[in-house]
């Protein structure tokens, strides 16, 4: 990165105070992050106000900041009415200042795994770049863009949100030429009425994508092929991999599954190191990015060999004598019945710790019976419940000598582990606020 002063304020419609001559190296949000030749983003929460740390970045290195307001600094402010919408325009300039390729992906679960997959196999052919962490909002995108360098080809941007029309804004910013959706499932449902409001909240993703664009749409969700999803990508070329792409996929254990696709003509084999047939999915719609990117097969395949999942998202511990599956990242109605799936193919007994799903809004309580009732049908042999929600799991478990409550993660942890036997295989997933690492670190 080496953007002047006048670049950043006409990009982001700003007016220099102190118009020193400086060039600019990199861009942070945070002071402790701060290296030299950096531009400040200050940004406001209900609780802090990033301008009252200006001056600690100017010790740190920082050589001009943006800035609502004019304050008493050492180095040139750029004025903008919002920070936060500034640092979202200069986004945006920074991504078209670069001849790459952008594939975008968003969806009620398995976004950042299904970014992950992409990103390996497409770095079989091309330097890419990727959305840092699960940095997919509208200040963590914004900040994965600014990663970009020379050389640079292709970028793979993960996309999230809680309200309409905020990956609206991502895409504008991100101008994708693939679009990904996964799934349409009730994660953030508190926020819409319905999920078809989902639907069409994702579907934004296609509001900023190239007029000769692609859309990769999982072809088993019944959202994403009808008639609202439909009218929304008629414009572009639009692909539905589904299960009749899918020639084979035999689970080995918990550690992996070995696939056979066939996608547009070209038989392509590969392992996924994670079980599952929703992992299945999300490794075909890797496969269709490939394809669509031109990887080739033998690529593609390569491509998965030295995949590692996100941690926290169905990975497999041993555990002294105790075989977990490590799925406490995160937690919606689907992604929690793969879950439960997954553990019922395994022998030894098999224990479910499952905690609440949250965001669920209106539908809250209906989803955790189903879910309650559905692992009853799995036939698991001990449901252990923890959190306010999970209580409505819990009664809708019929067996009660094999289920146990608890109110919170402590509860369980002062006197539930001993409900644990040696050679179990232990499930536990949960939200990411219910904080269920806290769990796996017991059991270590």
């Amino acid at each position: 990165m080496n953007l002047t002063l006048h670049e950043i304020a006409h990009a982001v419609g700003g007016r220099i105070v102190n118009p020193l001559s400086v060039f600019v190296k990199s861009i942070s949000t945070d002071t402790r992050t701060i290296t030299p030749g950096a531009l400040f983003v200050p940004l406001k929460g209900e609780n802090f106000d990033g301008h009252d740390y200006i001056n600690t970045a100017v010790a740190n290195g920082a050589v001009c900041a943006l800035s609502e307001k004019e304050i008493h600094a050492d180095i040139p402010l750029i004025i903008v009415k919002s920070t936060r919408h500034a640092l979202m325009a200069l986004a945006g300039y920074y991504r078209r200042a670069h001849d790459i390729k952008v594939v975008a992906i968003t969806g009620s679960a398995g976004k950042t795994t299904t970014k992950d997959m992409i990103a390996h196999v497409l770095a079989r052919k091309y330097r890419i770049k990727k959305t840092l962490k699960n940095f997919n909002n509208d200040i963590g995108l914004p900040l994965s863009i600014f990663q970009l360098e020379k050389g640079d080809e292709v970028l793979v941007l993960e996309m999230g949100m809680n309200h309409a029309m905020e990956i609206h804004e991502l895409s504008l910013i991100g101008a994708p030429d693939i679009a990904v959706i996964t799934h349409i499932g009730d994660a953030h449902i508190e926020n819409f009425e319905n999920r078809e409001g989902i639907l069409h909240a994702k579907l934004e993703i296609v509001d900023g994508l190239n007029a000769n664009g692609t859309v990769i749409l999982n072809g088993d969700d019944p959202l994403l092929t009808g008639a609202i999803a439909a009218a929304k990508v008629q414009p572009f070329k639009v692909l539905y991999p589904s299960t009749e792409n899918i020639v084979s996929a035999e689970f080995v254990g918990l550690q992996k599954s070995e696939c056979r696709f066939n996608w547009q003509g070209q038989d392509i084999s590969l392992t996924v190191p994670l079980p599952g047939t929703h992992m299945v999915m999300n490794a075909l719609l890797a496969v269709a990015v490939g394809v669509a990117l031109g990887v080739s097969p033998e690529e593609i395949s390569k491509g998965f060999d030295d995949f590692v999942p996100p941690g926290g998202r169905l990975t497999v511990e041993k555990l002294g004598n105790k075989t977990v599956i490590n799925d406490a990242y995160n937690a919606n109605p689907a992604a929690m019945k793969e879950s439960i799936k997954i553990l019922t193919a395994q022998p030894n007994r098999k224990v479910a710790i499952l905690g609440d799903m949250n965001e669920l809004g209106h539908v809250a309580e209906d989803r955790h019976k189903e879910i309650g009732a559905f692992a009853a049908d799995m036939g698991i042999d001990l449901l252990i419940a923890i959190g306010g929600l999970s209580r409505f799991m819990f009664e809708a478990f019929p067996f009660g000598e094999k289920k146990h409550y608890f109110l919170t993660v402590d509860d369980f942890i002062a006197t539930g582990l001993h409900l644990l036997q040696d050679g179990d295989v232990v499930l536990v997933k949960a939200s990411r606020g219910m904080a269920f690492e806290r769990i796996i670190t017991q059991l270590t």
